[in-house]
């Protein structure tokens, strides 16, 4: 299906008020946790998706395909906003909220290896495991051990 084909079958779907009073009903429970820019963002990845994967020949109506398909595209959305604020919280009690420049340099100095360093400075840049994996051209999970072998010294260290 060709990608203009698809933009007129969303373009359409989104007149339809049907749609989206089911598109707002999967969405709805995560009002307090999305915000609207967000849900929008998940209904129209969700209706991209059900227009391109939707296989009318088996036994699900497009609509439940859509509306299970909004559903789980504001958990994966919730799910990411997770573990990206994962390690934005202070990384010990003894250091304080404040974004001190100097605390970021004594941090900074604490660490040994160039790589650690440019790994703390992207998590604190907010950058993704997968996207610092691509990046330093690792696995995901060796990254994530890495980040996370990281942030227990520098906890050990500003205890």
């Amino acid at each position: 299906m060709s990608d203009s084909c698809i933009n007129t079958k969303i373009e359409d779907a989104l007149k339809d008020e049907n749609i989206i009073k089911l598109m707002a009903m999967a969405a709805k429970r995560f009002r307090n946790q999305l915000d609207e820019d967000t849900l929008h963002t998940c209904k129209i990845n969700a209706l991209w998706k059900a227009f391109v994967n939707h296989d009318p020949k088996k036994a699900a109506k497009f609509t439940t395909y859509l509306y299970h398909g909004v559903f789980i595209e504001c958990m994966k959305e919730i799910k990411f906003k997770n573990k990206s604020n994962r390690l934005g919280g202070k990384l010990h009690n003894n250091i304080s909220d404040n974004q001190d420049p100097f605390l970021m340099i004594d941090i900074l100095d604490e660490l040994k290896d160039e790589t650690e360093k440019q790994m703390f400075i992207d998590k604190a840049s907010n950058f993704t495991i997968a996207e610092m994996s691509e990046k330093y051209q690792t696995n995901r999970e060796s990254t994530r051990r890495k980040m996370h072998k990281i942030i227990k010294n520098i906890q050990k260290k500003f205890a």
